[in-house]
């Protein structure tokens, strides 16, 4: 080939190759334009979309995740989990050693690793200081003052064989006659003040047996530490029902309770001494002579609240706003045999109905309660005994301890022989709760706008048993010391 043509073909090469090059590297610089152009689209989009999740997120934070962002399901949730955490922790730890727990938890507690028996000790103590005056005694001083510890308790009570079957007693020093229903109230003794076994058949429904309050009234139910005063209006002592031995039916859902209870009956409204009985306090012989039967029912509406904020009288600040109402019967007849010191008929019949209304309202409560009893053929000469009292009681909170309370009784029988006259009893005073009800002080001064009566005095309360008794006052203080 001569060299000219050599020459050309090289060229030609050349050429060609070059053309390659710069079609490859166009089409390469195009796609990378159309890739440049996807992408940019591609962040635009996520800027949009990022704005848009950034918007919301700001507004719910604004108006859901505040500070009060775990609501109650929510915290319902957590403590569930909470709780089998802890159950499941509590089984390993079973795995190790005995299994055996004991502490400190509102009194000191012992139980087994497999939670089938358990056992809670308390305690209780209540001392007081007392002052009365009387205007119009010409016998006695016109002061009289001392110092007394009217209760001293040590409690036992848990469950054995699972939690469905429980059980509690309550030993201890106190009155002679708790409820004043023979006129004994100076009278101190070692007593039994509770003891009961209680089963449960369900959630709803249990059988309670033992000595423990009749189910009548409400002051009744409240326990002697939980109450507002240093003591129970004087209504309570004479007409409330006081104790007894027999057997409870409970039955208690949500918002009702009923219970309706067989005993040996009460020895309130002048049955003690119907009886002839040389102890006033329970438990009495089983066949000793006393009723031929007796049955107490009462039923109880909360419509607001918790039942648990119901056992005592107080509403502390931060608590639940509370409502409950309750009614209850009684009804006790004289057994044939019974002893007949003051020539009583043999087949005298005792009933009476309450009604009462409790209110709570996070820093104060209102408390009212009406009764009506009758007793019939309790002597020749009194065939009828009818009594009707009222009491209405108020407190309110000026500090997150201190609680000032006023209390208003009333009422008694309708016969001068008995009493007759109307109980007007005004008591104020104060509770400053040191350590909440376990250590409490109270301080209460009552006045009497007319007469005590022979029925209604009561000595144990402070209120004189002289005849002169018009223009009575009495001060009372307390401290108490529960654990």
């Amino acid at each position: 080939m001569d060299r000219c043509l050599k020459q050309w073909t090289a060229v030609a090469l050349v050429w060609s190759t070059l053309s390659a090059s710069v079609a490859i590297v166009c089409a390469e610089s195009n796609d990378i334009n159309q890739q440049l152009n996807d992408l940019q689209e591609q962040l635009n989009a996520a800027a949009v979309a990022n704005k848009a999740v950034r918007v919301e997120l700001d507004e719910a934070r604004d108006t859901h995740y505040n500070d009060n962002w775990i609501n109650e399901e929510r915290a319902s949730s957590i403590m569930s989990l909470v709780e089998d955490v802890l159950m499941d922790s509590q089984e390993r730890v079973n795995l190790y050693g005995d299994g055996s727990m004991m502490g400190w938890n509102d009194g000191f507690y012992m139980s087994s690793a497999d939670g089938l028996f358990s056992l809670k000790i308390g305690g209780l103590l209540q001392t007081q200081f007392m002052s009365r005056w009387v205007g119009t005694n010409e016998d006695t001083d016109e002061w009289t003052q001392g110092f007394g510890v009217s209760r001293t308790e040590l409690n036992f009570g848990g469950h054995v064989f699972g939690k469905g079957l429980e059980y509690y007693m309550s030993l201890g020093w106190g009155r002679y006659d708790p409820s004043n229903l023979t006129n004994q109230g100076f009278l101190m003794s070692p007593r039994l003040w509770e003891s009961w076994v209680k089963f449960k058949l369900n959630n709803e429904t249990s059988i309670k047996m033992g000595q423990f309050s009749l189910p009548f009234t409400r002051e009744a139910l409240v326990g002697a530490p939980y109450q507002m005063a240093v003591f129970p209006s004087l209504v309570e002592y004479r007409f409330g029902l006081s104790q007894s031995t027999g057997i409870e039916l409970e039955w208690q859902n949500r918002d009702r309770r009923f219970s309706v209870m067989a005993s040996n009956g009460s020895p309130a409204l002048f049955q003690a001494t119907l009886w002839g009985s040389t102890d006033p306090t329970p438990p009495w012989a089983a066949l000793q002579s006393d009723t031929l039967y007796s049955f107490t029912m009462r039923h109880e509406w909360k419509i607001l609240g918790d039942w648990s904020q119901f056992n005592q009288f107080t509403s502390p600040p931060g608590s639940e706003r509370g409502l409950l109402i309750g009614i209850a019967g009684h009804r006790q007849n004289t057994e044939w045999n019974s002893p007949d010191p003051i020539g009583g008929f043999p087949d005298g019949v005792f009933w009476g109905v309450t009604g009462d209304i409790t209110m709570q309202f996070d820093g104060a409560s209102l408390f009212a309660s009406i009764i009506y009893e009758r007793v019939l053929d309790f002597a020749p000469l009194l065939p009828r005994i009818n009594i009707l009292t009222f009491v209405a009681q108020g407190s309110t909170y000026i500090s997150n301890q201190t609680e000032l309370f006023a209390r208003w009784e009333s009422g008694g029988p309708d016969r001068e022989s008995v009493g007759g006259d109307h109980l007007q009893v005004l008591t104020v005073g104060m509770n400053h709760y040191i350590d909440g009800q376990d250590v409490k002080f109270t301080a209460d001064f009552g006045f009497s706008f007319g007469e005590v009566s022979v029925t209604m005095e009561n000595p144990q309360a402070g209120w004189a048993t002289n005849q002169k008794r018009r223009d009575q006052a009495v001060l009372r203080t307390q401290l108490q010391l529960m654990f």
